[in-house]
């Protein structure tokens, strides 16, 4: 099934994270940086949001209680192949096959500007890839 939403941004950015004070401090930035957040604290919930909404991107958290973000990040992968996925954690034990799962990792001691420049950067590859498809579904028409 193929949803169309409308909205005044051009991005939907899925923010998770158990810490309310990082997340909200990192979806408040990210809206100021003119991005759609939706901002989850539960990664049980996210993964249902996931499943349901049209996501470009997805910021989370790797430890989490239930569920850690690389297994979330899994659960995005399938509900939505397309999306990019950022691992943003103080953690530096992340076993290496786990952050395989993901695009970019981000170090949160790493500062804002960084993860800034991940998400910038995995958005422009994905609208390169959205924009080389239509071109050739264009061709083949």
């Amino acid at each position: 099934m193929i949803k169309f939403w409308s909205s005044q941004y051009q991005h939907r950015v899925l923010c998770v994270d158990n810490d309310e004070l990082s997340l909200l401090m990192n979806a408040t930035i990210l809206r100021n940086e003119g991005y759609e957040v939706i901002a989850c604290a539960d990664p049980l919930r996210a993964a249902s949001i996931a499943e349901s909404e049209e996501l470009d991107l997805a910021i989370l958290d790797y430890q989490m209680p239930v569920m850690n973000g690389a297994e979330l990040a899994v659960f995005c992968k399938v509900a939505n192949p397309a999306i990019k996925v950022i691992i943003f954690s103080g953690s530096l034990a992340i076993p290496s096959s786990e952050l395989l799962v993901a695009d970019s990792f981000v170090q949160k001691g790493s500062g804002l500007p960084v993860l800034l420049n991940a998400v910038e950067s995995l958005l422009k590859e994905n609208a390169r890839k959205k924009e080389s498809v239509f071109k050739m579904q264009a061709n083949d028409s």
